[in-house]
């Protein structure tokens, strides 16, 4: 099986069994629900008649709604007929009506968060979406209990690719970026990582791993066996 360590130095593999604390994002990661976030953002759009590029999406993920919302707002709506408030309680709406009985797993997700958990210090959750469709994900799963805190969407001002997600759940567990780890799918929340000073292990979910290759994660793993044999 290929790895594509891109630092493979003795620090970096010593470094490998210094992490204290991994930080999780959620969609892309621990959940496959990106297509259901695309579903409902489009739909939104359709029902506020935004008439859109859907070409543009692939470069949304990662985003908070927030700022997906703003940007085609600005765009494609009318901000005196309509509000980003609106757009984004209208679109969780149509995503919880939509994936709250069909949410699944990334394969093998579920495992590694509980082996993440037993050899750790810290586990954090820091996801894009709001707080509403962060609970109807992890309560579905019954993992909230492996978390020691969660950022959510609703807890920050910039989103991904800003740092301030990461170093938010850096300061609100108490951890140090040098001996963090961040898992993440997205180019976006790899780059936000990386400017909050925390190693990243990108795993091949939302992009293969020739194409993660350009943001330059620490690891990449193609799935979550080959992230658990990186990491031991």
């Amino acid at each position: 099986m290929a790895h594509y360590n891109l630092i493979y130095t003795f620090d970096i593999l010593s470094h490998m069994t210094r992490f204290k604390s991994i930080h999780f994002d959620m969609d892309g990661v621990l959940a496959d629900t990106e297509p259901f976030h695309v579903a409902a953002e489009q739909q939104t759009c359709k029902d506020f008649n935004f008439n859109i590029d859907t070409k543009q999406w692939d470069s949304f993920k990662g985003q908070t709604a927030n700022a997906i919302f703003s940007h085609l707002l600005k765009n494609y709506g009318n901000p005196k007929k309509q509000t980003v408030a609106e757009l984004i309680n209208h679109k969780t709406n149509l995503f919880l009506d939509m994936a709250r009985d069909q949410i699944k797993p990334i394969n093998g997700a579920l495992d590694f968060l509980q082996w993440a958990r037993n050899n750790h210090e810290k586990i954090t959750l820091v996801t894009s979406s709001n707080r509403q469709i962060q609970e109807c994900i992890i309560n579905s799963f019954g993992v909230a209990h492996l978390f020691d805190n969660i950022v959510t969407g609703d807890d920050i001002i910039n989103g991904k690719p800003n740092p301030e997600p990461y170093l938010r759940s850096l300061k609100e567990s108490c951890s140090q970026a040098d001996s963090a780890l961040v898992i993440e799918d997205s180019k976006s929340g790899i780059m936000s990582a990386l400017a909050s000073k925390c190693a990243v292990l990108a795993i091949a979910t939302s992009y293969s791993s020739e194409e993660l290759i350009d943001s330059e994660p620490t690891f990449i793993a193609i799935d979550f066996k080959d992230a658990k044999l990186q990491l031991e």
